[in-house]
């Protein structure tokens, strides 16, 4: 199966459930893999903001999002909050913000 039909079946699971955390998961993953940022961002907004699945991969995932979309504030501001929900998080997020 591909992308567009993955995603494809992630917007009917939302359709069918708005709290459908893991079709949201799924889809902001696509998106991001396929460089539709924005709209990545948008169900990472909506798993934070809305359906409060606060989780260290989430925000590791928008902060990756909001760094390529030019938001570097944004970006640090979400790679903080997943380190704290998940310390581990620090050795892997070293260096993503050097200037280039």
């Amino acid at each position: 199966m591909d992308n567009f039909e993955l995603i494809a079946q992630a917007t009917q699971a939302i359709a069918a459930n708005f709290a459908d955390v893991s079709a949201y998961w799924q889809r902001a993953i696509l998106l991001h893999d396929m460089g539709q940022y924005r709209e990545a961002l948008a169900d990472l907004d909506t798993l934070l903001d809305t359906l409060h699945a606060e989780k260290a991969d989430t925000y590791l995932l928008r902060s990756s999002v909001r760094l390529k979309l030019g938001d570097k504030d944004g970006a640090l501001s979400d790679m903080r909050h997943a380190i704290e929900l998940d310390p581990s998080l620090l050795k892997e997020c070293t260096g993503q913000f050097k200037s280039k």
